[in-house]
């Protein structure tokens, strides 16, 4: 098992699936860790839960909207001062809506934008900033997904958002390797989640991702999480602009059609 004792690591949209799994690895790894996401309920859960489980180490919970950029200034200052410093930051806040691109409001397309998007940039402009300040030789980990790369029908703003996160992750690592700081991406295939397992579970939709998957099984939290402390980890000081698929070979194959397996889906149930 990789050890981060002592390591102090932010994880935003944490109150639950894939940013909780993570914020879980880390504790379990020895990590100090602060979680964040706008749903104070969730987040309050969630750091219920991590400190139940994990009480060797400290975890925060602060509340805040990645999308707006005061909210993530008081959250980076509030975690660097109260930690003592970052060392890691992993950039999950993000979701999509399902739609064709010319149903949408500019606002349904705008909300995915900021938070998936504008949101990385944010809580990493801010980060760093204070690894530069402290002189810390930080990780940067952006959630992408495999629909960085894939079009898929129905998530037009989600695919963009993705695309523009991956794209992000290799400028960023450009500027920021002359200070030792790594920026890494990692992009989730289908991972079964407390939030998405109904909707992966609908006839028709499971039996196609599940054709679509080389090794016929979803993607679990663990598989995701195991990737993102490894690239926290001194085994990976040698890796930046990666984006690293953590999808079980599905991207080789491409993703199904989301709105037409959804009508398949219903048709079905008629």
């Amino acid at each position: 098992m990789i050890e981060m004792d002592g390591k102090k690591v932010l994880v935003t949209g944490a109150a639950r699936g894939i940013g909780f799994g993570i914020a879980e690895a880390f504790a379990e790894a020895g990590a100090n860790i602060a979680i964040c996401d706008r749903d104070e309920a969730g987040l309050a859960t969630a750091a219920r839960d991590l400190r139940e489980r994990h009480p060797q180490v400290e975890c925060l919970d602060l509340v805040a909207d990645v999308s707006d950029p005061d909210q993530v200034t008081r959250l980076v200052d509030a975690v660097d001062q109260r930690l003592d410093g970052i060392d890691v930051l992993i950039n999950n806040a993000g979701f999509g809506g399902m739609r064709r691109f010319w149903e949408m409001s500019f606002e349904e397309w705008n909300s995915v934008i900021a938070t998936t998007l504008t949101g990385t940039f944010l809580c990493s402009r801010d980060v760093v900033r204070h690894m530069l300040e402290r002189e810390i030789r930080g990780k940067i980990i952006n959630i992408a997904s495999t629909n960085a790369t894939i079009p898929t029908t129905g998530i037009s703003a989600y695919c963009a958002a993705k695309g523009g996160v991956s794209m992000f992750t290799k400028v960023a690592a450009l500027e920021l390797a002359p200070h030792g700081i790594t920026v890494n991406a990692i992009g989730p295939g289908t991972t079964l989640t407390p939030g998405t397992e109904g909707f992966y579970r609908l006839p028709g939709l499971h039996e196609a991702f599940l054709e679509r998957s080389p090794m016929g099984r979803f993607g679990e939290l663990s598989d995701i999480a195991k990737v993102a402390v490894m690239l926290a980890s001194d085994y990976a000081s040698w890796i930046t602009g990666q984006l690293i698929m953590a999808d079980g070979g599905q991207s080789l194959l491409g993703l199904p059609r989301y709105l037409e397996g959804l009508e398949q889906a219903a048709q079905g149930s008629d």
